[in-house]
């Protein structure tokens, strides 16, 4: 047949001579050739895109050749396409491109020759495609009638050929090659390349199934699955784990700077990686290991600053006042200048809430030029926490060193222990002890994480712990640290730091100028006296802030320009005063003293009372004593039995019930500084002698009358000044501690220092 017939383009099929195929029509031009040839008889030939792909026919690269076929049933479907049964019945040339005439594909054709071949040659090739046909029917389980038959003829190589290229499953472009292959031996011998290769294949996995198989437990599917991969991938010199991944984490690796002893495990690793397969969760957990330790800053540093005059200059533009702790960093950074490697000691701030001790290592950090992490510690009970998990549990992660180590992305970062006095401990460890290996400067420098299970070096970290309270740190833990105390600011101190730091942060923050809001000096003192009662400014900065969101709305609603705060107006933003001054309620009568106590928030006074009433003797105590201030109140009442005498004291005045309370019932209180508030408060109701105005008093008692030091004498100096005491009697051995007082405190306040409880009850009783 020659010249212009109706074409049916086809994608992803070749139909060959000789073979039955459904085809699926979509394209309207395609559908209408299928129509002409069923109506009319019109010949058909089936052409195969070489990209299937392409949806314009005419523009589409087509097969030299294509196969003659007719129409034996066709059907429409329901959305608009035809299924078409087509048998294929002779090769044909393809002369031209695909058009559309009438609404349908044309293409012109012309017969294809067939050369003549050497009939032996050709017969002996299809009896051997056949066997070898035979063979790969067996390895696929091929049971099919018709190709039992195909197998057995021999008569018909083209036949033969044809029917074998189309059960195999071939690429498009192998089976267009077949197709426009004029010669039947070229044909045959292209199919026994490609039947050799398929069975060969079949035997390799038959082998390796075998020898799966044989080494295999029945009960472990998954297991066989997974064995029977790996053997496949190993007969084909294929490696079994992520490849790529692997040689990036052993570029990562050596350049990572790391300790050669840690570099040897972490390759170690990197060679198992490529051993295990991608999909196990073996895999994961080396991969994510080697993550972890490529991100560690095995090398990574930067440089600590060298100007101290400018690392004094960012301290004093972050903090007012602190001057002891700013003299200690300035040193810190002096010694690293004379000695580079100089580890130095793990500082320790202690104080009360709010004074600035987190904020203050982000200063230090930005003074040295290094990069800050922060990790807290409070309520931290379980040691992993510290030390990271064994890689071998599930959701294993390194410790909280290694991760604040890592984010920080340096190997000397400030990093701040926050709260290390609030650490616990239960049945999962005692994360203190493991604090001793982080915090030690002979030890932190091969630092073991459980996770990481590799020495890491801390020892060029500069570590800055965070407390409130020194007695809950364990004593091993303890002695690693060297204590800085960072006192409560004083009124002045609060007043400068809320005109540096606070105002000019909360207008910012609440959207508003400096111009906008003037509060006046009196007005800022009234806040901190009236309305604030701590050692730091951290409720001081809630009520400022308060101050500017009442403002940003007067502002907003009643469009003013600018506001201006006074004393007097403080009610009507704040509220009624909440704090009065402690003395206004002090009665001028004898068993009432003024003691001074120190608390993990700063400093505070307390009041002792006094009184005795008929019945029978003895010694009632109220007000939430513990153990120790019990036993300063007998002490107390020994003491003044034995020297009665010496104070005019009838023997039978002790004789009655005495009763001895002081206020604030609801909260505890402990500890032996109140032994001379206690006496002088006996001494005061026995005698009849009230004790002298606007004095406070603090130290610790023996029975011989000597009267010993106490602590926090900072702390509680300022509480006495906040409620206006102008006296304050101390232990002599404290006036060292003086020197810590504010000059502005030692204008205000008269220190008496005293030896002996006689001392004491001679400057605190007034004359009869």
């Amino acid at each position: 047949m020659q010249g212009v017939t109706l074409a049916l383009p086809t994608r992803d099929l070749v139909l060959f001579p000789g073979v039955l195929r459904t085809v699926t029509v979509g394209r309207p031009a395609s559908t209408a050739a299928i129509e002409r040839h069923a109506t009319s008889g019109a010949a058909l030939v089936l052409v195969p895109q070489r990209d299937p792909e392409e949806e314009d026919v005419e523009r589409a690269a087509l097969s030299k050749v294509g196969v003659l076929a007719q129409v034996l049933r066709a059907a429409r479907m329901p959305d608009g396409t035809m299924r078409v049964l087509v048998e294929g019945l002779e090769r044909a040339k393809v002369t031209g491109s695909i058009s559309v005439d009438h609404g349908a594909y044309v293409v012109n054709i012309e017969p294809m020759p067939s050369p003549k071949e050497d009939p032996a040659k050709v017969g002996a090739l299809s009896r051997h495609l056949q066997e070898l046909f035979k063979d790969w029917m067996v390895g696929h389980n091929f049971t099919g009638t018709e190709a039992d038959l195909l197998a057995s003829e021999d008569d018909d190589p083209d036949r033969v050929g044809d029917q074998i290229a189309s059960e195999l499953s071939l690429d498009l472009a192998d089976k267009i090659e077949l197709l426009e292959e004029p010669l039947v031996r070229r044909r045959l011998e292209i199919l026994v390349g490609h039947l050799a290769r398929e069975i060969a294949g079949q035997r390799v996995a038959s082998d390796v199934n075998a020898k799966v198989q044989a080494a295999m437990d029945q009960s472990q599917r998954e297991y066989h699955l997974k064995e029977q991969l790996k053997a496949i991938r190993a007969e084909l010199g294929e490696a079994t784990g992520g490849d790529a991944e692997a040689d990036t984490f052993e570029t990562r690796v050596k350049a990572c700077g790391m300790p050669e002893e840690a570099e040897k495990e972490a390759l170690r690793e990197v060679d198992r990686l490529r051993r295990i397969h991608p999909d196990t969760a073996e895999y994961t957990i080396a991969r994510t290991w080697l993550e972890t330790v490529c991100d560690i800053p095995w090398s990574k540093g930067t440089t600590d600053a060298t100007d101290l005059a400018l690392a004094q200059k960012v301290l004093d533009e972050d903090h007012h006042g602190l001057d002891k702790v700013k003299e200690r960093l300035i040193e810190y950074l002096a010694v690293r200048q004379l000695k580079p490697d100089h580890n130095g000691a793990i500082l320790c701030f202690v104080g009360p809430p709010g004074v600035g001790k987190t904020s203050l290592g982000r200063s230090i950090a930005r003074a040295l030029g290094r990069s800050f992490g922060r990790i807290a510690l409070g309520g931290i009970k379980d040691e992993t926490e510290i030390r990271g998990h064994r890689r071998t549990y599930v959701g294993a992660l390194p410790g909280r060193i290694i991760r604040a180590l890592v984010r920080a992305g340096s190997k000397n970062p400030v990093l701040v222990l926050d709260e290390i006095d609030k650490l616990g401990n239960d049945f999962r460890g005692d994360p203190a002890s493991a604090m001793l290996e982080v915090l030690d400067p002979e030890q932190n420098n091969a630092f073991a994480d459980h996770y990481v299970d590799l020495s890491v070096d801390l020892s060029q970290v500069l570590f800055i712990c965070t407390a409130n309270v020194l007695d809950t740190i364990p004593h091993a833990l303890f002695d690693r640290l060297e204590i800085i105390e960072i006192p409560g600011y004083t009124e002045e101190d609060k007043l400068e730091i809320s005109k540096q730091f606070l105002l000019p942060r909360l207008a910012e923050k609440h959207g508003l100028t400096q111009k906008q809001l003037i509060i006046e000096d009196d007005a800022l003192q009234h806040v901190v006296r009236d309305y604030t009662r701590e050692a730091g400014v951290r409720d001081f900065e809630r009520q400022l802030a308060a101050l500017h969101r009442k403002v940003a709305r007067q502002l907003v609603e009643k469009s003013a320009r600018k506001v201006k705060i006074t004393a007097n107006a403080l009610g009507r933003y704040l509220g009624p005063v909440k704090y009065h001054p402690e003395l206004a309620e002090l009665v001028d009568m004898p068993g009432v003293v003024i003691g001074l106590a120190w608390t993990a928030s700063g400093g505070d006074i307390l009041f002792v009372e006094a009184i005795k009433m008929p019945g029978k003797s003895g010694l009632k105590l109220t007000g939430s004593l513990g153990a120790v201030m019990k036993e300063s109140v007998e002490a107390a009442l020994s003491w003044l039995r034995s020297h009665a005498a010496d104070f005019g004291i009838a023997p039978e005045a002790f004789e009655a019930e005495i009763h001895l309370h002081v206020p604030a019932g609801a909260i505890p209180k402990d500890g032996p500084s109140a032994g001379v508030t206690m006496v002088t408060a006996l001494a005061s109701l026995m005698t009849g002698r009230p004790v002298k105005p606007m004095m406070a008093m603090t130290g610790e008692i023996t029975l011989r009358g000597k009267v010993l030091p106490v602590g926090g004498v900072k702390e509680k100096v300022l509480a006495a000044r906040r409620a206006g005491v102008k006296t304050v009697i101390l232990p002599r051995h404290n006036g060292a501690d003086l020197e810590d007082v504010p000059e502005v405190l030692r204008r205000d306040v008269k220190f008496v220092l005293v030896d002996t409880i006689a001392e004491v009850l001679a400057e605190a009783l007034a004359p009869k």
